[in-house]
């Protein structure tokens, strides 16, 4: 038939163009190319307590915002680098070995609230010809230095407006912490190994002039200093009695264990701020969830979506579940898009989206917008805009995408229910 002709004429295009419109497709002009998917990387943080998502969170942590570098061993320069946001799904690289470099903000000598994360994936080999699907994961950890700065009351009550510290790392510039500031300071870690705390300083006509100095500072701690005043009285001739002094101890935390993305600030238990006797309610062990995109106006699920040509077709589906996704299929429904008609293009009708790579489907699928190789994972994105001109090929008719999703928090079955045209098959 005709319309069976154009129509996997049109599929087999897609398969091999697909999500490639950002990169060239494999041509007899780049023998010596390879692919790797975007779907390959899997970018995380130290620990099950430090989450990075696809949406930003109170502390402005988004996947999208790290950049990615793909690097050959034994040079800094990368051959291929991109925000995550702006990676495409299919990247070209010439055959060889690679790394993965992931990395958030910008290794500063001293500034307020900017906090640098990398990490760095195992080598891989891209294959001439051949599609790079799995990278092992990426871990991310702190690269710099935390340093926060409390006065206790009785200090504080005492200080002057113009109090301030000094706090430096190496022979590097530092910042100054006032008796106002709250916010963090991150530092570049350097060879030298040592940080160095001074207080400036009126207190009851006294100036105060006292340093601290901490050796083998580490990177990726937060070192909490807290300023504490000894003694009880002051000449007032504008200098240090001899019984009034300032001292300062310093607790290490180590954030790569402990940092929680989430929060402006972590706390210890301790530290939170409570509303009397109030209890924070207790995390939700929330089931999967779908969630259309806002380029995709009128999609719904579980009920019939009017669509045609031009209809932009995308949705996600997020697990806040440890361990991320467990089981995710889609079950193509649809009798004139049926296992006969899709098998001639090398597809299936029930697609297995957590082990991909074992259907021998996995390009096919990420070419159309479908995820591969989910496993694990806590975000999936279908972008299935461009199979829409393909399905209409066939004319006026309804086709169900029946979803089922599973984590340790629950599972969830949803249809996407495309009618073109009249909808009579």
């Amino acid at each position: 038939m005709i319309v069976r002709y154009n129509f996997y004429a049109v599929l087999c295009a897609a398969l091999l163009l697909g999500a490639c419109s950002k990169e060239r497709p494999f041509s007899p002009d780049t023998p010596e190319e390879g692919k790797v998917l975007k779907s390959a990387l899997d970018v995380s943080a130290s620990n099950d307590n430090i989450e990075i998502s696809k949406s930003p969170t109170r502390a402005g942590f988004n996947l999208n915002d790290f950049n990615i570098a793909f690097i050959k061993p034994g040079n800094s320069t990368p051959v291929k680098s991109f925000t995550y946001g702006e990676m495409p799904d299919i990247v070209n690289l010439a055959a060889g070995s690679y790394t993965v470099e992931a990395s958030y903000g910008e290794n500063r000598i001293a500034e307020w609230e900017n906090p640098f994360f990398q990490g760095v994936s195992e080598p891989f080999e891209v294959v001439p010809m051949e599609i790079t699907s799995y990278i092992e994961p990426i871990e991310c950890s702190l690269q710099n230095i935390k340093v926060t700065i409390e006065f206790d009351a009785a200090l504080y009550s005492k200080m002057g407006s113009d109090a301030y510290v000094e706090v430096k790392v190496g022979d590097n510039d530092g910042l100054n912490f006032t008796k106002s500031e709250s916010r963090a300071g991150y530092f570049r870690h350097t060879d030298e190994n040592s940080l160095v705390a001074t207080f400036h300083g009126n207190i009851d006509g006294s100036n105060i002039v006292e340093t601290k100095s901490y050796s083998d500072v580490q990177k990726g701690c937060w070192y909490k200093l807290k300023f504490k005043l000894h003694g009880g009285s002051a000449s007032g001739t504008g200098a240090a009695s001899g019984d009034l002094s300032v001292d300062a101890n310093v607790d290490v935390e180590d954030v790569n264990e402990d940092i929680v993305l989430a929060d402006d600030q972590p706390l210890d238990d301790d530290e939170r701020p409570s509303d009397g006797d109030e209890q924070p309610d207790p995390p939700t062990e929330q089931p999967p969830v779908f969630t259309a995109d806002p380029q995709s106006p009128g999609l719904v699920f579980d009920t019939e979506w009017a669509v045609n040509e031009n209809t932009n077709c995308k949705f996600s589906i997020t697990s806040s579940a440890p361990g991320g996704f467990i089981e995710l299929t889609c079950d193509i429904i649809s009798k004139k898009l049926n296992p006969q008609e899709l098998a001639g293009v090398g597809l299936g009708s029930h697609l297995d989206l957590i082990n991909t790579d074992e259907s021998g489907m996995a390009e096919a699928l990420a070419n159309l917008g479908f995820p591969v190789n989910m496993g694990g994972k806590k975000e999936a994105v279908f972008d299935i805009t461009q199979f829409m001109p393909m399905m209409l090929m066939l004319g006026d008719g309804k086709h169900e995408f029946k979803i089922h999703v599973k984590d340790a928090y629950g599972e969830v079955t949803k249809s996407l229910i495309l009618k073109f045209g009249s909808g009579d098959e």
